[in-house]
């Protein structure tokens, strides 16, 4: 006999407005940076409902050892230099990004995109209903399961819709080995997720992050294919030109822009190396979309000048590779 899980009390308020509903909440399928996902059975059934609940505390400067999945906040520290990292403790905040979500998801019609069955309201916090994926995530070792991806993105991206936050726990295989895609990112939003954002990202947001919409969709088309990249380079060659560390250190202003020049020069040095261990196909994709950028001697806004036509073309000419054949040949 299978004994009962345990589900924080923290959530009791929640799961006594879902059981007046009609769904009978079985345990915590996950929680993220802005809400919680409970596993349920609604109607017989199974679904997952996700709920906007607001972390408490706050993160300054460097992010830690562990990937942090946080809000980006604009505030400061005391000292005034370091950016704070929050979680976003605000429940208003969380609710925009919960029906942020529901837009995203409702946009495009696609089998790799989650479906809605329905939306609801528990005690002022938005939420939305979901079936429930039984199989497994993403394993970002194997190449197979990054073909796979690859394909999927590609499709979506020839549809305009673009995810923005992809990593191994946004990218489910059912039990068909079906992909499926949850929690995509709202245009617009800043979430911060160091182990899949390119590394020269605060050169490059201010470029696309402009009152146009257009322009807020190719920074997600372009945080895609870098998602891609860094997960087809550790797939094929166990190797990746930087990850979590290098990133919250490019995030944090507390760190001189000569030590960042530095880490730059050494993760362009990592890529050189690791692009001759790839299969010469995707060489040109994964060394366009990993290049680290720049950041010249006359300063960060001088330099996002200078990478703003470059990125535009490098988006462009990322876009225009048949990456999801690419993978798939390599995948076998």
């Amino acid at each position: 006999m299978t004994p009962p899980r345990v589900i924080s009390s923290e959530y009791i308020d929640a799961i006594s407005a879902l059981d007046v509903r009609g769904y009978t909440v079985e345990g915590v399928l996950g929680r993220g940076g802005i809400g919680v996902v409970f596993e349920a059975t609604y109607e017989s059934r199974p679904v997952a409902v996700k709920v906007a609940w607001p972390h408490t505390g706050e993160h300054n400067g460097n992010l830690g050892e562990k990937t942090v999945h946080r809000l980006r906040s604009p505030k400061l520290s005391d000292d005034g230099i370091g950016p704070r990292f929050v979680p976003p403790t605000e429940l208003g905040r969380c609710n925009r990004v919960i029906l942020g979500e529901v837009i995203r998801i409702r946009e495009v019609e696609h089998p790799a995109i989650i479906g809605i069955t329905g939306q609801i309201i528990l005690d002022g916090r938005q939420g939305y209903v979901m079936p429930r994926v039984r199989g497994r995530a993403l394993d970002p070792t194997s190449v197979k399961d990054v073909a796979r991806l690859a394909e999927e993105i590609h499709q979506l991206h020839e549809l305009q819709w673009p995810h923005g936050d992809l990593k191994p726990e946004n990218v489910l295989f059912g039990e068909d080995e079906r992909v499926t895609l949850i929690d995509p990112l709202p245009v617009g939003l800043d979430l911060v997720t160091p182990d899949w954002t390119h590394l020269n990202f605060l050169v490059s947001t201010p470029l696309v992050e402009s009152a146009d919409p257009r322009d807020r969709r190719m920074f997600l088309r372009h945080r895609d294919l870098v998602a891609l990249a860094l997960m087809g380079a550790q797939a094929i060659t166990g190797e990746r030109p930087w990850g979590h560390a290098e990133v919250a250190l490019m995030t944090d202003r507390s760190v001189g822009i000569e030590a960042k020049r530095e880490l730059l020069r050494k993760a362009r040095t990592k890529l050189d190396a690791l692009l001759p261990k790839l299969p010469a196909s995707l060489r040109p994709f994964v060394g366009l979309a990993l290049d680290p950028g720049l950041w010249p001697d006359d300063g960060p806004i001088f330099a996002a000048y200078l990478q703003a036509r470059p990125f535009d073309v490098r988006c462009d000419a990322l876009t225009s590779m048949p990456f999801g054949r690419l993978f798939r040949e390599v995948a076998g």
